[in-house]
């Protein structure tokens, strides 16, 4: 035997390190193997995307040389060809380098993998039958350890290449308006407070964003139609298809009405005639992040445009379930258009924005990602550029109210709700002024103020009345009364001059007097509903989800006043101007009066 041939002493020696280069290049081989196989797998995808892209045949620059052909003149359109054929390409040429640099990876991979094969084959023929004879345990040890140490370094190797890869990859193209750099096209950007802004009254006399001036509900008109029928036409001035689905709510400015609808591949801005109820105009809101990332998931009840626009007399503003967030002045011409970044929320974005003076006030929560850490924001963007102006983060997680701006004794303020706290930001700084914890989970219903008092709503456990005059937390406080009853899970909440109305989602309505938070009565309507209340010269009017609106006095007593038939689903919540009404229904736009 060649372990008893005592002039062969250094033969186990030999035989030991036989087995550690045939182990440690077996171990190569099977790590290269590994590499290669993770490699190739992220440039099929690569490619495959890349095959996808089809810059000739793209349906967004298809669909937009469509529309310049309809209208040669409109430069709008022209630009946005240049931009979306200049990020495609763009993005097209970064994968097609990362694809170049990908393969020469591969291509080292594989190489290690057929050397260290080879090298294992030229191993493997010299080591003795059977191997665990004639290996004693010293060097068994120390083979291992070796072996061990390779491993290391492979693996070490192996995730260096994975990072390479990543770094390497294309990253997300910039938005075609950055929200912190660029400006519009051609608009400069307007300076908080200085000035440009519509006067209070002209605010009041419009319905400029979701439940009108102020979020509260409350039309300053008193001529409103009380009686129409949908099915014969009577009391109905015009009915007009709206192409896309959309649960957020018309706004109007003076004779122009603006809503929004969406699917999962696209989004669209509205513009109708507010007395014949013709489409004005039509504009897609489309980002490169939208166009490559894939659509979340929503909930049918929220869809993929839940959020309502909003106005300040010069330009309308749009966002969407995806991030996608755009602004067109009252012809229809793009002031900018970006992507916030697809929020994460478990039935999908639905917060409607505010506006103050020139800013557009977005409240972005979220849920937390997946390290416990909050994502909320609360954005302020000037309303001509898309310019970020501040931003303050908000250790919240996600809900679907909508803030509201109030004016105070002691200067404005937005108002939020989120769980577990109401907070009170100062509009031209984002600067918190205070907070209250009377919130909790699944937070629909949005603030309003009335009376002095915010009040806020947490489903199924109370309705909270504030005082907004503390600073810091006020919860013990400031919280002046809370109620118990009759609390909406959807519908916001509505005020008059001396009562509260909470309207349920199965119909029940219920009052509260306003300084002291005492039940004055309950009433149960038949029917479901999820737009919210609306008051008009002491009437409440109430949509339910098949399109009956039933008209109630706002006093101390539950009396009805009328019914009417729409003939079609409502989900959003009416506009009021001077005689007439808006109301969304789930595939037309209605307007009722003379």
């Amino acid at each position: 035997m060649l372990f008893n041939n005592k002039n062969d002493q250094n033969a186990p020696v030999e035989k030991s390190n036989t087995d550690f280069y045939f182990q440690s290049a077996r171990t190569s081989a099977v790590i290269a193997a590994a590499l290669a196989v993770i490699i190739a797998g992220v440039l099929l995808v690569t490619n495959f995307r890349v095959d996808q892209l089809q810059l000739r045949d793209s349906p967004l620059l298809g669909d937009l040389r469509a529309r310049l052909k309809e209208h040669p003149q409109d430069n709008t359109i022209a630009e946005q060809i240049r931009e979306v054929d200049l990020e495609l390409r763009q993005y097209y040429f970064t994968q097609r380098e990362f694809l170049h640099r990908g393969g020469y990876l591969l291509l080292g991979a594989v190489i290690v993998f057929l050397v260290s094969i080879k090298v294992a084959a030229e191993y493997q023929k010299k080591l003795p039958i059977p191997r665990q004879n004639n290996r004693d345990s010293a060097a068994i040890s120390r083979e291992k350890k070796i072996a061990y140490k390779g491993l290391v370094v492979l693996g070490l190797l192996m995730a260096g290449s994975i990072l390479l890869l990543a770094v390497t990859s294309p990253q997300a193209l910039p938005p075609l308006t950055s929200p912190q750099v660029q400006a519009g096209a051609g608009e400069p950007v307007r300076q908080v407070g200085a000035g440009g802004w519509p006067a209070t009254e002209e605010i009041q006399a419009n319905w400029p964003r979701f439940r009108g001036p102020g979020g509260g509900g409350i039309s300053n008109y008193q001529d409103i139609p009380q009686s129409w029928d949908g099915a014969s036409g009577r009391g109905i001035l015009w009915k007009s298809p709206v192409p896309l689905p959309g649960y957020n709510s018309p706004i109007v400015w003076q004779d122009k009405i603006f809503l929004s609808g969406a699917t999962d591949k696209k989004r669209e801005v509205y513009c109708y005639d507010a007395n014949t109820g013709k489409m004005l105009w039509r504009q897609e809101v489309f980002t490169p992040q939208s166009m490559r990332a894939k659509a979340p998931s929503v909930s049918e009840d929220t869809g993929y445009a839940a959020p309502t626009m909003a106005t300040d007399g010069k330009g309308v503003y749009a966002i969407f379930a995806n991030g996608d967030a755009a602004g067109f002045d009252f012809t229809g011409k793009r002031l900018w258009m970006l992507n916030l970044g697809r929020p994460d929320s478990a039935y999908g974005y639905a917060s409607s924005p505010a506006m103050y003076h020139n800013l557009l006030l977005i409240q972005y929560d979220q849920e937390y990602d997946e390290n416990d850490q909050p994502r909320s924001q609360l954005i302020a963007l000037d309303s001509g550029s898309g310019k970020t102006v501040w931003q303050k983060n908000r250790s919240l997680p996600g809900s679907w109210t909508s803030p509201i701006v109030i004016e105070t004794f002691g200067g404005p303020q937005i108002i939020t709700c989120g769980n577990p706290w109401v907070i009170a930001y100062q509009p031209e700084t984002g600067e918190e002024i205070w907070r209250a914890e009377c919130m909790g989970p699944d937070l629909a219903p949005s603030p309003i103020y009335a009376g002095g008092l915010v009040l806020t709503v947490q489903p199924w456990d109370k309705l909270s009345a504030i005082r907004p005059d503390g600073k810091g937390d006020v919860t013990a406080s400031h919280i002046v009364w809370t109620a118990e009853d009759g609390l909406p899970d959807i519908c916001s909440p509505l005020a008059s001059g001396e009562l509260v109305f909470l309207l349920t989602t199965t119909g029940t309505l219920t009052s509260y007097d306003l300084q002291k938070g005492e039940k004055v009565w309950e009433h149960e309507l038949k029917g479901n509903f999820r737009a919210s209340p609306s008051l008009v010269d002491g009437l409440i009017y109430l949509i339910s989800e098949t399109g009956e609106t039933i008209i109630v006095a706002a006093g101390r007593e539950f009396k009805e006043i009328a019914r009417n038939e729409l003939g079609e689903g409502v989900l959003a919540s009416p506009a009021f101007m001077a005689g007439r009404i808006y109301i969304r229904g789930k595939n037309n736009l209605y307007g009722i009066g003379r």
